[in-house]
């Protein structure tokens, strides 16, 4: 174990301490260390490691796969938790990566027939395909297990704007439910790919208040068991917040604990604006009420999350393309467009045509 391992594990064993125990000592400096080490020994003392899910990030996508693919890392944990998989092919994506020949157009339904407007299913496609490499190699009670946390959905019966509501408010009470009873209640330990909103503990949109069950996260909701372990990460992608001072030199990539540093004591804010400009809103009578400015809290960045990754400038990163025979792909195409029009934002739509050329 290098130094910069063994200061990561001391530094782990002070992240599960409580807040109060610390707060008297001052902030100290972050200390940058491997990424793929640190979540693997993180499982030593979580049950649950979350990290963003790509979104298209081609940075975010490289560094999944290369966890994935290390070899220490399917012997720290069982399972993987992905946003972008839809539940109702868990059926064949558990064939699929136990090494079973499955139909190709009933496969490609798990990653393409989900409720996230913003993911094509390509990303989800490879991190699936190499788990299947990956367990190849592997005994049968150690293969990995790779768990579609998008709520089933069932697109033939979705006519209306409410038929496709009720399954987008699903999206964080879902999976958090499943990995109670997938991961938790078996004694298990997951790898969870979600966007970041979904793994804020307090959410910034709703100004922080948990009050009512749209501002709850899959991490706000998995944290109400006292047997979820759960070590957040956050990753450094917000092209419009400032880096904090220092960070810029680390190594590509790197990770540290947040927990009694300079960073953690930062306030939650200054790395992520939430949604669009910022806003933040209340619920009153069933309503989104925004939030004046001058109302708005601050909460420390420690409180949020446990460690930041940093996989380069933000600046720097890069959203993979469509991929050409996507776009070649007549009934694909239609179905895509179709399915945004009438539920998507407007913009995902834009995004998808200026994609492919239409």
């Amino acid at each position: 174990m290098n130094n910069y391992l063994i200061a990561f594990v001391v530094l782990l064993l002070v992240a599960r301490a409580p807040a109060g125990a610390i707060q008297s000592a001052p902030a100290q400096p972050a200390t940058q260390v491997d990424p793929i080490a640190a979540i693997i020994e993180a499982f030593r003392t979580y049950n649950i490691v979350t990290v963003t899910d790509p979104h298209g990030n081609v940075q975010v996508q490289a560094f999944l796969l290369s966890l994935v693919r290390d070899p220490r890392f399917s012997e720290a944990m069982n399972d993987i938790v992905i946003e972008t998989a839809s539940a109702r092919y868990q059926d064949a994506i558990d064939r699929f990566v136990r090494g079973d020949d499955v139909e190709r157009a009933v496969l490609r339904k798990a990653w393409e027939d989900h409720t996230v407007a913003n993911s094509l299913g390509v990303q989800a496609e490879e991190l699936i395909q190499a788990v299947r490499a990956v367990n190849a190699s592997r005994a049968e009670n150690r293969k990995l297990r790779v768990i579609a946390g998008d709520p089933p959905i069932d697109w033939d019966n979705i006519t209306a704007p409410q038929d496709g509501r009720r399954w987008t408010e699903l999206r964080d009470s879902y999976p958090a439910d499943l990995i109670r009873r997938q991961v938790l209640d078996r004694g298990r330990r997951a790898l969870v790919v979600y966007g970041q909103g979904h793994l804020q503990r307090r959410q910034i949109v709703a100004n922080y208040d948990m009050s009512t069950w749209q501002a709850q996260t899959v991490v706000s909701l998995l944290e109400r068991d006292h047997a979820a372990r759960i070590f957040n990460i956050w990753t450094l992608l917000d092209r419009n917040v400032e880096i904090p001072e220092g960070v810029m030199s680390w190594r590509v990539p790197s990770m540290a604990l947040l927990r009694g540093t300079t960073l953690g004591a930062r306030d939650f804010g200054l790395y992520s604006r939430g949604l669009g400009d910022g806003s933040r809103f209340g619920v009153k009578g069933g309503q989104l009420v925004p939030v004046p400015q001058d109302e708005w809290k601050m909460m420390r960045m420690e409180e949020q999350f446990d460690a930041l990754l940093y996989l380069g400038p933000p600046a720097s990163m890069i959203t993979g393309p469509v991929p050409s025979a996507l776009c070649q792909d007549a009934d694909f195409v239609k179905r895509r467009v179709e399915r945004l029009s009438r539920f998507g934002p407007p913009v995902e739509v834009q995004n998808f045509k200026k994609a492919c050329g239409l």
